[in-house]
């Protein structure tokens, strides 16, 4: 039996051994009805899939995320490589340490929010655009009154508005929180959390979008949607493909981390999507943290809607911490759903 192979050094068939970190362990059933578990685990040479049938359970016992040693086979199943476990041992972080040379990868919770800018080039489309909407009686009528009453000040709420749109708004600044991801800490070792923020300084200088756009994907290249989160609240409605979006519009070589095809989202954790239990409905994150008793991310002075103002008068420093205040509580969201929900 081969011991400690590099996991892209799996061969196909042969016995073998691995130090692994084993990250999440999902119960299943065949079509047939036979249980097995779908495991992802990972070390220092990259992650791989395990598949551990229900009699190996009932004989091994339980398996839960943390350090194991695992023997098995690598096959193939519909076209996708999977180790088949035979056996498996908990191991300590020691014992990790001599076998792999390097500390374990935990898996990362990076915590996110955009704040987003209307574009100045805008300003001279957006009148063309309500005429054009006016004339195609393409207007809903309450804004087709606000336009007959007053076209300069419509035509300024719109331009405002345009920060809700990768076609007519830009990427401000982007909060980052990176930690722990709840259920999956191990004392005496890693992660801790950090935070940052891309597009506005710490002095309150502004960076071109294009260069913040650049240090985001350069700070998040070891992203693995297997084990790694992204956790925001509409971060799959809004955050994520805006991002992508803005960096397609200044031709960044930038493939996505995660396939928002997907009904559920593989390494997302949306906490407004989960606090309606999967279903693609719309609840503010300051009315959640209203009901679970968090303090808000808004103030008299800054909120959302006063990005634009802020921005117009220079305040770049209340922006950015406004942007790390809203991270920050996505973050406690994050964390008491997963403490009363679990995760799925």
């Amino acid at each position: 039996m081969r011991g400690n192979v590099p996991i892209p050094e799996i061969p196909h068939g042969e016995d073998v051994w691995l130090i692994v970190l084993v990250t999440s362990v999902r119960e299943r059933r065949t079509q047939q009805g036979r249980s097995f578990c779908d495991v992802i685990a990972r070390n220092g040479t990259g992650t791989i899939a395990l598949k551990i049938w229900g009699e190996v359970l009932t004989a091994q016992g339980e398996i839960k995320p943390g350090l194991w040693g695992v023997t098995g086979k690598l096959e193939t199943y519909q076209d996708r490589p999977q180790f088949v476990v035979a056996e498996y041992r908990p191991i300590t972080i020691e014992q990790y340490r001599e076998h792999q040379d390097s500390e374990p990868r935990l898996p990362r919770a990076y915590t996110l929010d955009i704040e987003t800018l209307t574009l100045a080039s805008f300003r001279e489309r957006v009148g063309s655009q309500l005429e054009r909407q006016m004339r195609l009686g393409n207007m809903r009528f309450e804004q087709q009154q606000r336009y007959l009453e007053d076209i300069a000040a419509e035509e300024e709420r719109c331009y405002e508005l345009g920060s809700l749109s990768a076609t007519s708004g830009r990427v401000l600044s982007i909060a980052l929180h990176v930690g722990s991801i709840p259920g999956l800490e191990f004392p005496g070792f890693g992660p801790e959390s950090s935070e940052r923020v891309f597009g506005i300084d710490k002095d309150g200088y502004e960076q071109s979008e294009n260069q913040a756009l650049r240090d985001f994907l350069q700070f998040m290249k070891d992203f693995d949607a297997e084990c790694d989160e992204l956790v925001g609240h509409n971060i799959i409605g809004f955050d994520l493909p805006f991002i992508f979006q803005r960096c397609l519009v200044h031709g960044l070589n930038a493939r996505p981390f995660v396939n928002l095809s997907d009904y559920n989202v593989r390494g997302v954790f949306d906490t407004m999507h989960r606090w309606w239990l999967g279903a693609r409905r719309q609840v503010s994150l300051d009315d959640i943290a209203w009901a679970l008793g968090i303090e808000s991310s808004k103030t008299e002075e800054v909120e959302g809607s006063k990005v634009f103002e802020l921005y117009q008068a220079g305040k770049l420093g209340l922006i950015r911490e406004y942007n790390l205040n809203d991270v920050r509580l996505t973050r406690k969201v994050y964390e008491r759903i997963v403490a009363s929900f679990g995760r799925w």
